[in-house]
């Protein structure tokens, strides 16, 4: 990797220079082409943070290499030549005219793909600006935080000071349009990438709010993405809960700033949430894991394809003086990846700190990224990590010490269907009886048929919450229902209970 320190056993490394960013797994759901967005309820799927792309994980980090120069000699490999003589034959003799960027881009996709690495990939244009943005956690936005709420798309949230405020945008609008074409149909990606731009730039973003749509025409600032959210466990107000939803630039700081904010709060013991953070920065991953363990102590092995490996090690080069120094649980699940697995394991193994949940994803790769121009960049694999003790989790991921899963119903996919009625037989339908009955709803057998027990159990729910009563699914009904499923699952926490149970031995 370049610029990584030197492996010196003796002493602290110094802090390294490498800017890693995060890699895309696990892979986010895709829309169907005739079915609207799935209604989900998972206390991460539900809210969106509006101004940058969906943060989709699994990366460990990467060196940033220097941009590569299209104007070096490379000496052309003979298993090359075919692809020149193909490229000649296309340019001179296809019937109409193709442009050789296209064909370069074409190959360079093939390239990657042949590796059957979903970690190497080549990222153009808006595929390269999310991931740059992602690895900042800082771009052009408005400063409003977005939700897909069923089928619509609403603001949850909006930051003090932001355009979205100086605008008068408010939680609970629902967002229409951007620049004047319509987002009603889109995924929250799709109206995201819409929403940002250049610090400077105007967006004009139409919401609805009391069935009246207004227009506002805002100037694009630089947001900075809070990436760590803190508070007081409810139940046991000596322990202080950090939730990290990704390894970015700003995370480490953020990170020492909520266990300083918890600590005057009366925080004696901390809880650090992993659950689905798919990964990011390997600075940033460092920077945390030296904060919990002593000066010299094994943070992460990364070694090449050569076998030559690097040791990284906790010290005052990574966390600048500031450590922890209190008793910690991490919780964990499918979709802590990479970053929190470093993070996981180094404390897990150099200082006993138990996980608790369920298995981790399992992702032991490095990635390296190369600019190629202003507007690509490549992704390759370069390299595997090790844990403290040696063990490479690639495909295996980390076992927790106490197992702690959510309930049933909180890993529903979601609804791909909207409206459900009597006589219908589906999956979705079999999610509908799931979800009502952890609400306390009588559904009968649990079998995918919507029959009149169902209908009866929709009736009362919709009667319970003041909505239409039909028998039938609707917008309002599953949004509602996702709405209270997402409740349940802040209180319905076995794993959190089991960490809080831990800490009070």
């Amino acid at each position: 990797m370049d610029n990584d320190p030197e492996n010196k056993q003796s002493t602290p490394e110094p802090k390294p220079d490498p800017k890693p960013d995060p890699t895309p797994e696990p892979t986010p759901t895709q829309e169907s082409a005739n079915k609207r967005a799935p209604y989900r309820f998972s206390k991460w799927a539900t809210a969106v943070i509006a101004v940058v792309a969906l943060l989709v994980g699994g990366g460990l980090g990467y060196a940033l290499h220097p941009e590569l120069n299209p104007g070096d000699k490379l000496a052309v490999p003979p298993a090359f030549y075919k692809v020149i003589s193909t490229y000649n034959s296309i340019k001179s003799s296809y019937y109409k005219p193709v442009s050789s960027t296209k064909l370069a881009n074409g190959a360079i996709n093939g390239m990657m793909e042949s590796l059957g690495d979903k970690f190497s990939t080549y990222l153009q244009d808006n595929d390269k600006k999310d991931l740059d943005d992602t690895m900042s956690a800082s771009f052009g936005g408005i400063g409003a935080t977005v939700e897909q709420n069923g089928t619509k798309l609403t603001v949850q949230s909006v930051q003090p000071a932001s355009p979205a405020k100086k605008a008068g945008i408010r939680a609970g609008d629902q967002l229409m349009a951007v620049n004047g074409k319509s987002v009603e149909k889109q995924s929250v990606s799709e109206a995201v990438t819409k929403i940002r731009g250049k610090i400077g730039t105007t967006v004009k973003v139409t919401i609805r709010r009391d069935n009246a749509d207004q227009t506002v025409t805002m100037k694009r600032a630089q947001i900075t993405q809070a990436t760590v959210t803190s508070a007081l466990n409810k139940t046991d107000k000596s322990v202080g809960v950090i939730t990290v939803a990704s390894f970015s630039d700003p995370t480490a700081t953020q990170f020492e700033n909520a266990v300083k904010k918890l600590r005057k709060q009366g925080a004696k013991k901390f809880i650090v949430d992993l659950r689905g953070n798919g990964g990011g920065e390997l600075n940033t991953a460092l920077r945390m894991a030296s904060m919990g363990l002593k000066n010299g102590q094994t943070i992460v092995k990364v070694q090449d394809r050569a076998g030559k490996t690097q040791v990284y090690k906790a010290g005052k080069g990574y966390d600048e003086g500031f450590k922890i120094n209190a008793p910690i649980a991490i919780l964990i699940d499918g979709n802590s990846a990479s970053a929190s697995e470093i993070l996981a394991a180094a404390w897990h193994q150099g200082a006993g700190v138990p996980l608790i949940g369920s298995q981790s994803y399992g992702k032991g790769t490095v990635q390296n990224v190369a600019q190629l121009g202003d507007n690509a960049e490549v992704k390759l694999t370069v390299a595997k990590w090790l844990t403290p003790n040696g063990t490479w989790i690639n495909h295996k991921g980390l076992t927790p010490t106490i197992k702690a899963d959510y309930p049933a119903w909180a890993k529903i996919a979601g609804f791909a269907t909207v409206n459900m009625k009597l006589g219908d037989e589906s999956n979705d339908v079999k999610s509908l009886q799931t979800s009502l009955a952890a609400l306390g709803y009588d559904v009968g057998a649990v079998n995918g048929y919507f029959g009149p027990t169902v209908q009866a159990a929709v009736r009362k729910f919709q009667q319970d919450n003041h909505l239409p009563v039909t028998g039938e699914t609707n917008d309002a009904t599953l949004t509602k229902m996702i709405t209270l499923l997402s409740a349940k699952l802040q209180t319905d926490d076995a794993a959190m209970d089991a960490a809080v149970k831990q800490l009070d031995k």
